[in-house]
């Protein structure tokens, strides 16, 4: 009986740290991915303003790349309580 009842617990106790792992790690990576499309979506748009022959707007261009720097958002990792899970 006890070799039934310990596999049992730990199947159910791995089962539940997965879950809510797996969803920080698709979070994280959905995040970044989307972070990485919205700079590069800003900077191609700075390079179009900057091939123009205007100097006003090539110094438009260079002022709106600053705004192309942004800090990446991070999401919070999943708590643990005192046991690790």
């Amino acid at each position: 009986m006890k070799m039934i009842i310990i596999p049992l617990i730990c199947a159910v106790l791995a089962g539940c740290a997965t879950g809510r792992d797996q969803l920080y790690y698709d979070t994280t990576k959905s995040i970044s991915r989307d972070n990485t499309v919205a700079q590069t979506a800003c900077w191609n748009s700075v390079t179009e303003v900057a091939k123009t022959g205007d100097s006003a707007t090539r110094a438009l261009a260079i002022a709106l790349a600053d705004r192309c720097k942004t800090a990446p958002v991070t999401p919070e990792p999943p708590r643990r309580n005192w046991l690790g899970f």
